[in-house]
């Protein structure tokens, strides 16, 4: 039994009983049956209405949730074309240091034989790079300071300056030369302010700020770093290290 057609019952049995008990007259009984029927139609058409409101919304909610998942799919996909593109403009950069460094050393041989005087041949960029990467790599971070800063000496513009500020900072960092480190970070942070590496020194130096005890410091390089790189890996770790600071 539907809840018309109860309601309409229990009005037909409430009717009923007061037909017998003399209280009203039939056409009274009439009104109310009316009455109730109105309100019961009432009623319904209500539900109904919030039924379909309540399918709407439900409806809109799949659709956004459809295209938050899409959305965030395309934003995934950008990232990783994004990530391919840098690699492959460092790898450009890389190639058009040497180019720029061996088409200088051959003017030089040729000015040499022109002139007769003796130039010192330059190493390519990549390689003086890859050398001192490697004793970092190896743990022989004296070495590998010497190494970059030397590069840095040949190659002050070259597209891997930025890293090797920020190895040297690491390698004086990993031999409990922190202030050093610190100074490296700051260095790269002056000379590459927009650097893809900048946020990385900008944690590194906070880490370092820390671990001397320097709290304030570390957390108002923390909160630098969040505010000038709010969507960088590393500002999701600075948050968290805000948090341990203050706790």
């Amino acid at each position: 039994m539907t809840r018309s057609a109860r309601s309409l019952f229990a009005a037909t049995a409430l009717s009923a009983s007061l037909v017998l008990a003399g209280c009203v007259t039939r056409e009274d009984i009439r009104g109310i049956q009316t009455d109730l029927y109105s309100i019961q139609k009432g009623i319904e058409t209500r539900i109904g209405s919030v039924e379909g409101q309540t399918q709407n919304v439900q409806t809109s909610q799949a659709d956004l949730s459809q295209s938050i998942s899409t959305l965030t799919g395309q934003i995934t996909a950008l990232q990783t074309e994004l990530a391919d593109y840098q690699t492959r403009m460092a790898q450009l950069s890389t190639r058009l240091d040497d180019l720029e460094t061996s088409l200088t050393s051959r003017m030089d041989t040729q000015i040499e034989l022109l002139s007769g005087s003796k130039f010192v041949e330059k190493p390519l960029p990549s390689t003086a790079f890859n050398l001192a990467n490697t004793d970092f790599a190896r743990g022989k971070y004296a070495e590998s300071i010497k190494g970059f800063e030397a590069y840095l000496k040949q190659f002050p513009k070259s597209s891997g300056a930025a890293e090797a500020r920020l190895k040297i900072g690491d390698a004086h960092v990993k031999m409990k030369n922190v202030e050093d480190g610190i100074d490296s970070f700051d260095a790269l942070l002056r000379d590459f302010p927009k650097d893809k590496l900048a946020p990385t020194a900008l944690l590194r130096k906070g880490d370092a700020l820390s671990s001397l005890g320097r709290k304030p410091q570390a957390k108002e390089t923390f909160v630098k770093l969040m505010k000038d790189w709010p969507y960088s890996p590393e500002a999701k770790t600075a948050q968290d290290r805000v948090r341990a600071l203050g706790n």
